[in-house]
């Protein structure tokens, strides 16, 4: 049976979203290393994105194998200083809901509550022609409304620190140093504070004096077994950059994180092949705020033996921190992260979101493609200059005051919201 050819597309997928690999070998199955984080199917080669991590997909014809490498990237990482994937599915998705769906939201409020043009007949005539339910228009529409709010209320990532390395040695030339291979789980120790902000591991340095493939691990002390596994293969002598781009940010892997935590990024020595060790120099530590970083090493927890990758574990209580780097080092950054804010106080964003929709909603009837007599006699709804009079603000005459319109009152909800929420973060970073 000859061996497959090389595995074709996209290699670098976003949680949610799907992806079809192919290979012009016929006849072969498709597998994942790790169906945490994406799974495969075995026929189609159709590879659903699950979580946030590194994997191999496998395209297997009779004993001949070959594989890629897919990275899953988190729906969104810093892109305005929060978690997205942390406040948008158990907290805002279902805030602000259409009423005529029969489903109850969980501020209790609904859509159409917010103006009177707010109807779903409305939104069912004006949705796009492409074959999807107004149901999922409006799941859609929710989502991106969502984003839309979180970017209005949250500016720009506050760095708290620039990207620099965890190690550092001086520029006189120092003697590289071999780390003995002692049988155990050795790397990089984070421990991140309590506060709102997010650690981000920008790239990876990894430096041996032999070429191998091996298995990096992410463990949390949330939980025993690794929340990441990270396939590497280094050269002989030649320092390996990873980037990371977007896979670990710390705060996006695990519940409850922006309270802080420790984690483990690291390799078993008993991974690496007969003779390979790990290079270091003698080395300073930088400081980051709020994290502490330093190489540690530690045995293997009993009840996990060494080659069962899934439950592998070490005993967190041998850990000795130390100066060797064992190979490994991280270009690392410090934001500023509002996600446990929002979740918190998440009501607060209910008239925004309202809101959001109404404009979207009021919009789409103003620039519909469909006549205006045709709306105003299957909708019912008023004329265009009342349309936009209701969106943009309106005078009845020259000696009225001014009637606020639905972006006014959006525009101040926001400043509203945004005020009160960068005032906690700023109290809460100190």
């Amino acid at each position: 049976m000859p061996a497959p050819n090389p595995i074709t597309g996209a290699t670098i997928i976003t949680v949610g979203s799907v992806t079809t690999l192919t290979d012009t070998t016929l006849g072969g199955t498709w597998s994942s290393s790790n169906t945490a984080i994406a799974t495969i199917n075995a026929g189609t080669g159709l590879v659903t994105a699950i979580a946030p991590g590194i994997c191999q997909i496998i395209y297997t014809v009779g004993s001949n194998s070959t594989s890629v490498s897919i990275t899953v990237n988190a729906v969104s990482s810093l892109t305005n200083g929060i978690n997205f994937n942390a406040v948008y599915p158990g907290i805002l998705q279902n805030r602000v809901l259409w009423k005529s769906q029969g489903i109850l939201s969980a501020s209790q409020r609904y859509y159409e509550g917010f103006h009177a043009l707010n109807d779903t007949a409305i939104l069912d005539d004006l949705r796009p022609n492409d074959g999807s339910t107004l149901t999922e228009y409006l799941e859609n529409q929710q989502q991106a409304v969502c984003m839309e709010v979180l970017n209005a209320v949250y500016n720009a990532p506050q760095v708290i620190d620039k990207p620099k390395l965890a190690f550092w040695r001086d520029d006189m030339p120092l003697p590289i140093q071999l780390v003995a291979n002692q049988d155990q789980f050795v790397g990089l120790y984070f421990y991140v504070g309590k506060g709102e902000h997010a650690v981000k591991l920008n790239n990876l340095y990894l430096f041996f004096n032999g070429a191998a493939t091996f298995n990096l691990y992410l463990y949390n002390d949330f939980f025993l077994k690794p929340v990441m596994t990270i396939p590497v293969t280094v050269a002989n002598y030649e320092e390996t950059i990873i980037n990371l781009g977007e896979t670990l940010i710390l705060n996006n892997l695990v519940p409850n994180s922006y309270n802080g935590g420790r984690w483990y990024l690291g390799y078993w020595q008993q991974d690496l092949p007969e003779g390979v060790q790990a290079i270091y120099y003698p080395v300073g530590y930088n400081s980051f705020s709020p994290l502490t970083v330093l190489a540690f090493s530690s045995t293997e927890w009993e009840g996990a033996p060494h080659g069962d990758n899934e439950g592998r574990n070490f005993n967190r209580n041998t850990i000795g921190a130390n100066n060797l780097m064992y190979g490994m080092n991280a270009q690392i950054s410090t934001y500023r992260d509002a996600s446990n804010s929002i979740v918190q106080q998440a009501h607060l964003l209910d008239e925004v979101i309202g809101l959001t929709m109404t404009v979207k909603s009021i919009e789409a009837m103003i620039f519909s493609y469909q006549s205006n007599d045709t709306q105003r006699v299957v909708q019912g709804i008023p004329s265009l200059q009342k349309l936009y009079g209701e969106l943009n603000g309106y005078k009845v005459d020259a000696e009225s005051p001014y009637i606020m319109g639905v972006k006014d009152k959006l525009n101040r909800a926001i400043n509203t919201v945004k005020n009160g929420f960068q005032a906690k973060i700023t109290l809460s970073i100190g």
